[in-house]
């Protein structure tokens, strides 16, 4: 079986992209023209299986260099001399098993976790835009323009299914679906990566938060954590508190200071990353019509405004980008309803496109 290379799926991914941003662009053009919105989302449903089923193949059929933490895994689960660790996740452990039980190698595996992850966040997508009525395209471009899409999925690729999972479960509560599929997804997700747990406890809180209406308190909470962030307060002041309930656990790096091959302290580009899309969510929250919809996006916006505080508590900390993650994998949710969503009055709404094509080409040359 011939593997992609490094530059090889770089390029490749890229140009994925490119085309997919050919296709968005000429989908945003013809609403704007022609007003033929509902034909445009209609289309998108069937279009997105282009770049969807391309990434599948072009991620689950890489080199094991391309992605940090790839060959990790490989030594980790494929390693004969190597005991499978299921204390913070038994499934992905299981399926390394299953699959070498059968004498299928590692691309195997790398390729149905691909297939996993995007075919779950395929779903997620489609059962949100549906909700709203927003372009299921675009919402999709949307996740291939930020960079941590591609980071789990060839990277933190167990966090990233997990993370998928998660999203699938919201998506069935927000449109009401069985609950048994629903805790389904939910223990999927926490078996895939017992971190999960972090997000659930923050998506329960929102929705407490939602019903006792403390969403200007919120808004002061992210600000004030910027400020210790700023000053170097967070999680790490009291790390002993987790040093001590952690252990031995190998998660007990991730509360201190001593991964001298990391780059902590406050983070002002995520800051404003993650800021920037705050007032987008804060925006897109009032120019909303329907009333049931609004309460279900003001559960999500108050959720992004947690996790983002937790994040920058957590600026101390080695591997702060993946507590990120907890706010970042939203955000494709949280500006899907400016994709001709009729629950948002807007007129101009290509430059929304163009946004995310500017800020795809921006973290890329940021990483050169």
């Amino acid at each position: 079986m011939i593997l992609i290379d490094n530059t090889a799926f770089l390029n490749l991914y890229n140009l994925i992209y490119f085309c997919t941003a050919c296709l968005v662009l000429a989908s945003a053009l013809s609403s704007e023209i022609k007003k033929d919105v509902l034909l445009q989302n209609k289309l998108g449903q069937y279009l997105v299986f282009l770049p969807l089923i391309f990434l599948i193949f072009l991620v689950g059929l890489r080199e094991y260099d391309v992605g940090a933490d790839t060959v990790s895994y490989f030594d980790i689960l494929w390693n004969e001399t190597s005991e499978l660790n299921f204390s913070d996740g038994i499934l992905f452990g299981l399926i390394a098993s299953t699959l070498r039980y059968f004498n299928l190698g590692y691309t195997y595996f790398l390729l149905l976790i691909s297939f996993l992850f995007y075919i779950i966040t395929y779903k997620s997508l489609k059962n949100y835009t549906e909700k709203f009525e927003s372009n299921l395209l675009i919402t999709f471009f949307a996740c291939i323009s930020f960079f941590f899409y591609l980071s789990m999925s060839i990277n933190v690729i167990r966090q990233g299914v997990s993370l998928a999972f998660l999203l699938l479960a919201y998506s069935l509560w927000l449109g009401k679906k069985n609950n048994i599929i629903i805790l389904l997804c939910m223990f999927l997700s926490l078996a895939f990566h017992l971190t999960s747990i972090i997000p659930i406890l923050i998506f329960i809180s929102s929705v407490i938060i939602s019903k006792i209406r403390t969403f200007n308190l919120l808004i002061l909470i992210y600000l004030f954590s910027i400020i210790l962030s700023y000053f170097n307060y967070g999680f790490l002041n009291f790390s002993s508190v987790f040093l001590d309930f952690l252990g031995d656990d190998r998660h007990a790096d991730y509360f201190s200071d001593e991964v001298s091959d990391y780059s902590i302290g406050f983070r002002p580009q995520f800051v404003i990353f993650n800021t920037f899309f705050l007032f987008v969510s804060l925006y897109v929250k009032n120019k909303l019509t329907d009333i049931d919809l609004s309460y279900q996006y003001n559960i999500l916006v108050s959720y992004y405004i947690i996790a983002s505080v937790i994040f920058f508590m957590a600026f101390q900390l080695p591997f702060s980008d993946r507590w990120g993650l907890f706010s970042w994998c939203v955000i494709p949710l949280l500006i899907s309803p400016l994709f001709y969503s009729p629950f948002v009055k807007e007129k101009i709404k290509i430059h929304y496109v163009l946004i995310l094509i500017l800020i795809y080409i921006g973290f890329y040359f940021y990483d050169k």
